[in-house]
């Protein structure tokens, strides 16, 4: 851990719902343009209880929202985290900024809380291959 308390980490990590239909479709998208494996994908039903304490994140937190913690630490949630990680990918780089504004926020909140009946559930988590799940 680093000294402000945070998982030192190497690469930006992406928490999401494991479950989620929706949330796993943009997973398996980026993996397959993450050729440079910027990112580690971790679906939060596989994040050590330790790691969600220091990120100061409950489970009712993490099931309506993306995360994504920095490798300084930092962390943003909902549509400033897709912002966040669409910067890592010059392909989709102009597609950051739709992201970047209230409206964006209110219409990622409304899709989360109703993301399971709009896309449904999975039956198990989703972890894309080749990738490690949690530390």
């Amino acid at each position: 851990m680093s000294r402000s308390g945070h998982v030192a980490e190497d690469r930006p990590r992406l928490i999401y719902d494991g479950v989620c239909n929706l949330c796993t479709s943009v997973v398996r998208f980026l993996n397959a343009i993450d050729n440079q494996h910027a990112i580690e994908y971790v679906p939060y039903q596989k994040l050590d209880p330790d790691e969600r304490r220091v990120y100061g994140l409950s489970i009712l937190d993490l099931e309506g929202r993306m995360y994504v913690v920095g490798v300084d630490g930092s962390m943003v949630k909902g549509a400033a985290a897709i912002t966040a990680i669409c910067k890592l990918f010059a392909p989709i780089l102009k597609l950051c900024e739709l992201f970047n504004t209230s409206f964006a926020q209110e219409l990622y909140d409304f899709i989360a809380r109703r993301r399971y009946k709009l896309f449904g559930c999975r039956d198990s988590c989703y972890v894309p291959a080749g990738v490690a799940a949690a530390r």
